[in-house]
């Protein structure tokens, strides 16, 4: 069979002018310079035995008969051919869509790595012409093009290293060609301290988490009650899985004050999140011409305006502070007492910082480990952003990561998480304010809302900014000035703070609506919701809008989308849903949206996780087949990976500030965060409620 195929692709190459490769890589140099010797040996290896294939086939095609030794030879050396045929070809099908990959086969550089020496599957990055000026040499050794560029696949040996790999090719190819650099599948990293710092560090958590299982599953098996364990033996169990998954996963329905459908909709913005930034792959892509063309269809604006899942987080974030704050009033002598605010602030803090800031240790010592052939198609990018995160780290400690230079940023996700905590630091000013009066408080809101708004418009008519991240504009001004600044990204924090307010004060009260008026409002909140989807269809396709227009759309999309998420939870919480209630309200969304915290977390790490375990790169051809295949896929791992995460430093977070606290304080003196192991907490607090007051209904 290999023989065939041999004297196949053999008499094919003689006729044809499309396997330059094949037919000129024999005319290569004597002796490869510029690199190490047993790159320079494996290399020299590789190209006389693709010089005796070609001798011998010719021969034996000449003769029509292969002797023993002929046959033994092609033998021996096929492996040359087969390296060969796993690079990229060049041109490759489908022209007309502007290839800039030319892929090749991982599968078949992997097969063949050991037979005479291991082999390597990289892409170089190519520029046209033989002009190596176009290859810029960065501080740190690294070429970088300077010109448009392509990326072909190349399968090397294992000893030649990135920069060895893109000097050979530039020797023994004849194609008009200059390769810049190369980005293998698979390449050595190194192991810092940190490293093992932060693996014995998991490690030891994991092993105390499975003891303190077994433990807590014994004591609960024997009937034990929590109140006659110890202190050191409590601090112990508050990582057992067997009580903290206990926690997530309990599924039960809520008394009525609860907002229930929160979990619904923090899980469905979770998945629009992670099918934004899973579309993010096709930024750079295996074809052009498809994903040039992706905003001009009407529908993918459901993917490109994916944004509007981070103003409904900023929406629920404000709605949450605001409910738990009124939901039990605060007495004069508490709101004027320091030791509240300092709660208050300590409490967010420690909710959040443990899971982030492992997460990022754990990102920076184990994502360079996920290689593969996208993760070299994207020029191992991953590398670079964790360098920027061993230098930038502490920023996110201090939730200020969304300040400064943008490219050296750690984990940027995180920039929401900065925004929502800088958000979180003024609320005190809203919630005093509401909490003496309504009006002072509602003024106070507009105020900053009408802050907002006047920024933007000074912003734009200043920088000329694009409408969205696909427009026309300084996207790079866009990404700093207005994206990731609290002030900018306010407005719905401080509609979900009046939100809030209201449900605390008045959901317990069953206002009756009539049906025409619930649809009535329905259809109006689907309406807005609409037109800050697809309203910038035009505009993505390439229609001229002045700065104002610009800025009009900017700043009333994301207040008017607040208002028609604010609709869909009063409605709902109200009774006014239906049979969309039923759905959103269902117990099942309730650990999913317990875990909603820390899948936003990694999913970000899992992105590329998950596309690295294919044997090509991703290939955009529908936006369906990305949402589908992987975007879909990833959360699910995502939700998975975040009930582990959650057990081991979420939950046992929460366990360990509480006891703080009570100890500091005395039992009774912690107030609900509204984000994980707040069923207990809210229905604590509603059942308090419940005793000292009635339902009122009232009918419109």
């Amino acid at each position: 069979m290999k023989l065939f195929l041999l004297l196949f692709l053999s008499s094919f190459s003689i006729g044809s002018a499309t396997t330059d490769n094949w037919t000129n890589l024999h005319r290569h140099p004597k002796n490869i310079t510029g690199v190490s010797t047993k790159c320079q040996n494996d290399t020299e290896t590789w190209l006389k035995s693709l010089e005796i294939l070609k001798i011998v086939s010719l021969e034996c095609l000449i003769s029509k008969k292969c002797s023993k030794t002929e046959l033994k030879l092609l033998e021996e050396n096929f492996y040359a051919l087969e390296q060969l045929d796993a690079f990229g070809k060049f041109p490759s099908t489908g022209i007309f869509e502007i290839p800039l990959l030319f892929d090749g086969s991982y599968q078949e550089c992997q097969r063949i790595s050991g037979k005479k020496y291991d082999t390597n599957y990289c892409y170089v990055v190519l520029v046209p012409g033989k002009d190596s000026k176009k290859c810029h040499v960065d501080k740190n050794g690294d070429s970088t093009p300077t010109t448009i560029f392509w990326r072909s696949a190349v399968c090397m040996s294992n000893n030649c290293n990135q920069q060895e790999i893109s000097n050979i090719f530039n020797q023994i190819s004849d194609i008009p060609f200059t390769a810049c650099g190369a980005h293998c599948s698979s390449f050595p990293v190194q192991k810092t301290p940190f490293f093992w710092i932060f693996s014995i560090f998991l490690a030891v958590i994991i092993l105390i988490a499975l003891v303190a299982t077994f433990v807590d599953f014994l004591l609960d098996s024997f009937g034990e009650t929590k109140k006659e364990r110890h202190l050191a033996l409590r601090i112990f169990l508050t990582f057992s899985f067997w009580t903290n998954a206990e926690i997530i996963l309990s599924v039960k329905e809520q008394k009525p004050g609860f907002i229930k459908c929160l979990d619904c909709i923090r899980f469905l913005s979770m998945l629009w999140v992670v099918s934004g930034h899973t579309m993010g792959g096709i930024g750079f892509p295996d074809v052009l011409l498809p994903v040039t063309s992706f905003n001009k269809h009407l529908w993918n604006h459901l993917i490109l305006n994916a944004f509007f899942s981070v103003d409904t987080f900023f929406l629920l974030s404000g709605i949450v502070v605001a409910y738990l704050f009124f939901k039990n009033p605060l007495k004069k002598a508490q709101i004027t007492s320091p030791i509240t605010w300092i709660l208050f602030y300590v409490h967010r803090y420690l909710r959040l910082t443990p899971p982030l800031m492992i997460f990022i240790g754990f990102y920076i010592a184990y994502s360079e480990y996920i290689q593969g052939p996208t993760a070299a198609a994207g020029l191992n990018s991953i590398t670079y952003a964790v360098n920027g995160c061993k230098k930038t780290w502490w920023r996110n400690l201090l939730y200020i990561n969304n300040f400064g230079d943008s490219t050296q940023a750690c984990y940027g996700i995180t920039w929401y998480l900065a925004v929502d905590t800088q958000l979180y630091l003024i609320a005190p000013i809203i919630l005093i304010a509401l909490w003496f009066s309504f009006l002072f408080g509602f003024l106070t809101v507009v105020a900053g809302c009408a802050g907002s708004i006047i920024t933007v418009y000074i912003l734009y008519a200043q920088y000329h900014l694009p409408a969205d991240q696909f427009g026309k504009g300084n996207l790079l001004d866009f990404g700093k000035m207005i994206y990731q600044k609290p002030w900018i990204r306010c407005t719905p924090y401080l509609v979900g703070l009046l939100v809030g307010y209201g449900l605390a004060n008045f959901g317990k009260r069953r206002i009756r609506l009539n049906w025409y008026l619930a649809i009535i409002g329905w259809l109006i909140a689907l309406g807005i919701a609409i037109a800050c989807l697809f309203s910038t269809n035009d505009y993505d396709k390439g229609a001229v809008w002045t700065d104002f227009e610009k800025a009009t759309y900017y700043n009333f999309s994301r207040f008017l989308w607040s208002i028609a998420v604010s609709w869909v939870i009063v409605a709902n919480h109200m009774g006014w849903g239906g049979p969309i209630n039923n759905f959103m309200s269902h117990p099942i969304w309730q650990p999913l949206g317990r875990l909603s915290y820390c899948a936003y977390i990694v999913h970000f790490f899992l992105i590329p996780f998950y596309e690295n375990l294919d044997v090509s790169p991703m290939h955009y051809y529908s936006t369906f087949q990305i949402w589908i295949y992987y975007a879909v896929p990833i959360t699910i791992i995502a939700y998975i990976f975040a009930f582990f995460w959650s057990c081991l430093f979420e939950i046992s977070t929460l366990k360990l500030e509480k006891m703080l606290i009570e100890a500091i304080l005395g039992a009774g003196h912690q107030r609900a965060s509204g984000k994980i192991d707040d069923v207990a907490k809210v229905e604590k607090l509603e059942k308090e409620e419940e005793e000292k007051s009635e339902n009122v209904e009232t009918k419109l």
